[in-house]
């Protein structure tokens, strides 16, 4: 700990990363133009100007469409694909484009909360609740240059809530299906010097058996969950604010046992997060930068007929200053420095450490080449273990806003380096895989985006390809004297993203995507497993009156490839949403998940939940 302050001071010096951002999905709250911005990476710019692709993902649509969990609203995203080993608690993973889970970043609050213990390092959805959230950040692609390791498919930003002036807060609980009960409330405060907000939910199910009921499988599996978000933002003076982020949760999930099969299994999980921001705002503007310090932690424990069968618990401190400064009207640099510490707690306390400089040059265009932007930037890592890499990422942006067309094209590369637990794993006569090298991609992708009959009509297409290199998997010799981990895969990833929105009438709008993944191994020509080939989402959304209103959501998944050969049929599932606002301040909604009780499995061999109903009341004080 001690090199870690030292290391903290030594940092101050560094100023880092501005951010090109990317493009916001159509709906009517994120095609505004130049009114709209994204700060997804603390450098704020109009949607208009990012060339990259990006859905940003409100609170009010999380809110309206009933999210219990961020997977569940993840999956209408285009290029977003969904696996859950049974549904309340079971082991959930998002895929980009058809990159695995462990090969995409999750911040919250822009602290990465990916699991250090787990064998990929990958992030488990399956207890991320949405009541602390202010909006999701979705961006796919390679994000290396802004992000760092783990970023060859994208990115998911989570920003939570801040307090207001005043006082106020409130609450919700609801109540369905499978003897469901969740609930929580917040209360928030405030000046214009100093403000926070705290935030506490929980849900407890009896859920349903997690290996599928047609297997006769009969048990059912239970899950429990409370979190706890607090934020607290302060004015220090007028070219410093300072942010304290703190967050909680606490897990319990009954799972079935390997086949998947009935069977006495429950696992814990806990999560911890706390994270300071100071935000220096200089030169009138001119300088913007921010200092970060945060620390996350995962501690997870698995039980086997009430013994310990599994242990695992990861800890990630890091350490970085981003800045971005205007030299004139068109142009801005960008430059940064970041320290980050991976450690799995056991007996040997196996840790190692990346350090990072990066910087970045954004255009603008002026004096008859307005609406286009450009960036350029490298990023070069270095690992304690493997050494350095390097990567790079262009983007433009070309935006008419006479006729509401968009031009949007980057090349970016993305790498992964190997986790703590591939570079040390030993079991059953296997070395410690010390020689593994990074994963690393490179890809591309251009769009075009194009609004309509006064921004009522919206459309959208994208081409992405991508192919990725130096892929890591588990011996598959299982040979003694060998390696536990090897470099042996290579897969490539591309595919198009079709999206659409309409405003039908104005009370009435619909918003659908369309997604087609070609993902294979390059070396087999084998479609990768759980990705589908083809998915769909599509919303209609009908104002009744003042007051009541209705939502029907259509998902699509497309058949998958599976293990050993084996495949996982495609399935279409209907939800049914409504709302009726009783008194400005209170409102009851309700929801039949499922409505045609179509019978239809994530993972091969385990069950998802078959028609079922939720009733809720919300209110605000």
């Amino acid at each position: 700990m001690k090199k870690t302050i030292l290391l903290c001071g030594a940092s101050l010096w560094a100023l880092t990363l501005t951010s090109a951002f990317a493009e916001s999905e159509f709906d009517e709250k994120n095609w505004d133009g130049d009114e709209i911005i994204v700060s997804a990476s603390r450098y704020e710019q109009p949607i208009s100007n990012i060339g990259t692709s990006l859905t940003v993902i409100s609170e009010q649509e999380i809110e309206k469409f009933q999210t219990v969990f961020v997977q569940d609203i993840l999956q209408s995203v285009p290029g977003v694909s969904l696996n859950q080993n049974g549904p309340f608690g079971g082991s959930s993973s998002i895929r980009i484009r058809g990159n695995s889970s462990d090969q995409t970043v999750i911040l919250i609050d822009g602290v990465q909360v990916n699991d250090v213990s787990s064998p990929g390092g990958s992030f488990n959805f399956a207890n991320l609740e949405p009541s602390a959230i202010e909006r999701v950040e979705v961006l796919r692609g390679p994000q290396s240059i802004l992000y760092g390791s783990d970023a060859i498919g994208g990115v998911i930003n989570v920003l939570t809530k801040s307090g207001e002036e005043g006082l106020g807060g409130g609450l919700f609980i609801e109540a369905g299906s499978y003897a469901t009960v969740r609930g929580g409330g917040n209360v928030y405060g405030g000046n214009d010097k100093i403000s926070g907000n705290l935030i506490i939910s929980g849900i407890t199910t009896n859920g349903i058996s997690k290996a599928d009921e047609n297997n006769g499988n009969t048990e059912d599996d239970g899950y429990e969950n409370i979190t706890a978000h607090g934020k607290v933002t302060a004015k220090i003076a007028d070219f410093l604010t300072t942010e304290i982020i703190a967050r909680y949760s606490d897990s319990e999930n009954e799972f079935d046992s390997f086949g998947p099969a009935d069977g006495d299994e429950v696992g814990h999980s806990k999560e911890y997060l706390i994270a300071g921001k100071w935000h220096f705002d200089l030169l009138d503007g001119d300088f913007l930068s921010t200092l970060s310090v945060d620390y996350a932690k995962t501690d997870r424990q698995n039980l086997t007929n009430g013994a310990e069968s599994f242990a695992a618990e990861g800890e990630r401190f890091n350490i970085d200053y981003f800045g971005n400064y205007k030299i004139n009207e068109s142009i801005r640099i960008s430059f940064g420095a970041q320290h980050e510490e991976l450690d799995i707690l056991s007996d040997t306390n196996r840790d190692f450490n990346i350090d990072s400089l990066l910087t970045e040059l954004g255009y603008t265009g002026q004096d008859g080449l307005d609406g286009l932007t450009l960036t350029a930037g490298i990023r070069y890592d270095d690992h304690s273990t493997f050494g350095g890499v390097t990567t790079g990422r262009i983007t433009a942006a070309y935006f008419v806003e006479e006729t509401g067309t968009k031009v949007f094209a980057n090349w970016g590369e993305g790498f992964k380096a190997p986790t703590v637990f591939q570079l040390t794993f030993v079991c059953c006569g296997l070395l410690p895989a010390t020689d593994l090298n990074p994963e690393e991609s490179d890809a591309w992708e251009i769009g075009l985006e194009q609004r309509l009959w006064d921004d009522r009509i919206m459309l959208g297409i994208t081409y992405f390809d991508q192919d990725t290199d130096n892929l890591i998997i588990f011996s598959p010799t299982f040979e003694a004297g060998t390696p536990a981990y090897l470099n042996v895969d290579q897969a490539s990833s591309k595919g198009l993203e079709l999206s659409a929105f309409v405003q039908v009438l104005d009370n009435l709008s619909i918003q659908a995507n369309y997604t087609y993944t070609d993902a294979k191994n390059r070396i087999t020509d084998a479609q990768l497993i759980r990705v589908p080939e083809n998915a769909a989402f599509g919303r209609i959304d009908w104002q009744v009156t003042e007051k009541a209103s209705l939502t029907l959501d259509i998902t699509y998944n497309g058949e998958e490839a599976e293990r050993f050969g084996q495949t996982v049929d495609g399935w279409v599932r209907f939800d049914i949403k409504g709302t009726y606002q009783i008194t400005e301040h209170f409102e009851i909604y309700g929801r039949i998940d499922n409505l045609f009780d179509e019978d239809y499995q994530q993972i091969l061999g385990y069950g998802t939940p078959g028609t079922s109903g939720f009733v809720g009341v919300r209110g605000q004080f």
